[in-house]
């Protein structure tokens, strides 16, 4: 498996060489961006004209909490679901680019792949679900909702895999199986990776969302090097276990394995 760096280093290439064309594909989740911005940006205007003083509290009966709080999740699972189905359909193209060395022919249509007749059902469904599956390990602790947050990370893609092979689609759970199965030892790789971007996330804040044009296409460019880094170590083995079985020194054509 490449290292954080490299898959970074990937990542920021396909984004330098093709910035115009990524960010035609990227255009959804960089709107989305840029209105979580200004929302927040209205909200700390808003309270900190108004204020808060003690006399604006009141007591509300239990059920305006539960009310609140089905809301909160209600809404939050439609966002996940909507901005999860794009996410997947940009990621799943930059896998594709990424392969082949063609880029989309409607880049800015690509996004909404998973959109279509065929498929948008099976995503929507396998999104909800890993929402779900996170919301409730999550009411435990937040550690595990975490660690399975990552966990599930990859089962989009896999079905994605399965979608363009013409398998069978059974359960979206199987895909939820096979993530935990293939992030196993990769868990705390992925976390780091992610990590790695708070740093840019706060430039997108400092700049009222105009990096969001430089670091969502740069940020889903290196998630596609994160999977197909992932999968090639899973059907070909780790790049240690290919050197090691190599009786002749390395040469840079490994570096492309």
């Amino acid at each position: 498996m490449l290292e954080n760096y490299n898959l970074r280093q990937r990542g920021w290439q396909r984004v330098k060489t093709d910035w115009l064309k990524v960010v035609f594909l990227t255009w959804p989740l960089i709107v989305w961006q840029l209105f979580l911005t200004t929302r927040s940006v209205q909200q700390t205007v808003i309270e900190s004209t108004q204020g808060r003083s003690s006399e604006g509290l009141s007591i509300t009966s239990p059920s305006f909490y539960l009310y609140s709080l089905g809301q909160g999740l209600w809404s939050s699972l439609i966002e996940a679901v909507l901005i999860g189905v794009i996410s997947f359909g940009v990621v799943w193209t930059l896998i594709l680019w990424q392969r082949s060395d063609e880029a989309p022919r409607s880049p800015l249509t690509a996004s909404f792949y998973f959109f279509g007749r065929q498929t948008v059902v099976d995503s929507v469904v396998l999104m909800g679900i890993r929402f779900l599956y996170t919301i409730l390990w999550s009411l435990l602790l937040i550690v595990p909702g975490i660690i399975k947050s990552i966990a599930y990370s990859q089962a989009e893609y896999i079905y994605a895999e399965d979608v363009k092979r013409g398998l069978p689609i059974e359960s979206m759970n199987e895909y939820i199986t096979r993530s935990r199965d293939m992030m196993d030892g990769h868990k705390l790789q992925y976390f780091w990776l992610q990590f790695s971007f708070i740093l840019w996330w706060v430039l997108v804040a400092l700049t009222a969302g105009l990096a969001a044009f430089w670091v969502i296409p740069y940020y889903q460019a290196t998630m596609a090097e994160f999977y197909i880094e992932l999968r090639r170590e899973r059907e070909f083995g780790s790049r240690a276990e290919i050197r090691a079985a190599r009786p002749y020194p390395t040469t840079s054509e490994d570096d492309e394995i």
